[in-house]
Formats: C-alpha cells, structure tokens, sequence
C-alpha cells in the first residue's frame, strides 16, 4: 500500500470550485450593499447641502424689511433671484441681500454688487421662485402658474422656491414656501 500523504488534483480542483461557489454567493449581497451605501452617502450629501441652502434663504427672506410705504423692501425679483433687505441693510434702495445661481452652485450675496459670494449649496440644477400677491394668485409665468397676473413687486406676500440638486445619479427636489414678516397691517397681505 502507498501510504503518501496529500491531496489529488481532483480534490484540489473540486475545492477551489466549492470555494468560487460560496464567494460567489457571498459577493452578490456583499456589492449590493455597498453599492446602496455609496447612494445613500449621495443622496445624504445633496439632501444636506440643498436643505441647509433653502432653509437660509427662507430664514433671510422672513427678515424682509418694510419700507415706509409698508411696502416689503425688495429691489429685484425673478424666477431665478430675489435682492432685498432686511432691517439691517439698505433700507433706501433695498439690495443688501440677492439670491441666486449661478452655474451649479446657490449663492448669497451680501452687497448690492455681489463683489463677494457665499456658496449656500452646490450641484443645484435649477432655482425656481415664484411670487404670490395678497390674493394668493401667482404673478410668474410658470408650469403651475397658466394666469400670471405680473409681477409688482410691492405687492409681493408669499414665495415658493424649489431647488433641483444632483449627485451620482440621485436627484432631489426641495420646497419652501415663505411669507413675508409685519405685512398683516393694513395695506399689507391680509385680503
């Protein structure tokens, strides 16, 4: 009798297939969790970045100053940006403060020359506000908007604004809707 110790090729080869077997069945949910960590990770970083962006301009907006007219002290207003001030700013030509994008990023511009910008979030796609008058009738032209009655500034009570955000795929929509402060006077945006 041979008594040589060890292992044949057919053994060896039907280990090393028993093993390919098993790493195969440990693989497939190995890569699907870590392909929904890596979403979850993107979707986290656009959500955070779009929330903390509409979150500040609603905060900023709701500090709105009123000029003696009792009109809110807005200079500029546009589907894509809005220039104010609040009571801490130019309250003559009311520009202290704009919003806008540019590119893919949200910015903030705290002087009338927007010479300094502030990203408030980045990989925005797209800014959307939309002005509503005392009636609550929309004054842009827009998808849920088919009557604009026109934009006057002055009687500007309540925006919504809507950003687009996009990372690696993952595409988030945030909403706000915002009234202006001490317009229940009369005059003001109570009908």
């Amino acid at each position: 009798m041979n008594n040589h110790k060890g292992f044949t090729l057919i053994e060896m080869i039907m280990v090393i297939i028993l093993i390919g077997i098993v790493a195969a069945v440990i693989a497939v949910p190995l890569s699907q969790g870590v392909k929904g960590w890596f979403q979850a990770t993107s979707r986290e970083g656009i959500s955070q970045s779009g929330r903390i962006g509409i979150e500040r301009m609603a905060r900023e907006i709701r500090n709105t100053a009123r000029t003696a007219a009792n009109a809110p002290c807005i200079s500029a207003a546009s589907a894509t940006s809005f220039t104010f001030s609040d009571i801490s700013g130019d309250l003559t030509n009311c520009n202290s403060i704009t919003f806008s994008l540019s590119g893919t990023n949200l910015y903030r511009c705290p002087d009338s020359a927007c010479a300094t910008k502030y990203t408030l979030a980045d990989n925005v796609n797209s800014l959307s506000i939309q002005y509503y008058n005392k009636s609550n009738q929309c004054m842009l032209a827009a998808a849920n908007c088919p009557a604009p009655i026109g934009l006057t500034i002055s009687s500007i009570c309540r925006l919504s604004i809507e950003i687009t955000s996009t990372q690696g795929g993952e595409i988030l929509r945030k909403y706000e809707e915002v009234y202006l402060p001490n317009m229940r006077i009369t005059g003001g945006c109570i009908p």
